[in-house]
């Protein structure tokens, strides 16, 4: 063994030395607060509840700028559209 080798080792049996501490790369970091933010406002959640129950005449389209759509519409008219 080097001699540095064998100070580093002398030093982590004796506790003096610190391990690094491993900082989250960016990438980990964004989708932490993705994870805590991605919900939004209450307002997204009714849009989007609009957008999964929607049951009206359009078989697809855009209502104020919500793209909306009946699944059982899309379902019976999917040869034609």
């Amino acid at each position: 063994m080097s001699r540095q080798k064998l100070q580093k080792l002398m030093q982590q049996m004796a506790g003096k030395k610190k391990k690094k501490v491993k900082k989250p790369d960016a990438r980990t970091e964004a989708l932490k607060g993705r994870k805590y933010f991605s919900k939004g406002s209450g307002e997204n959640d009714m849009v989007r509840q609009a957008q999964r129950d929607y049951n009206g005449s359009y078989i697809s389209g855009d209502l104020g700028g919500v793209k909306i759509g009946n699944p059982s519409y899309k379902k019976y008219y999917k040869g034609l559209i």
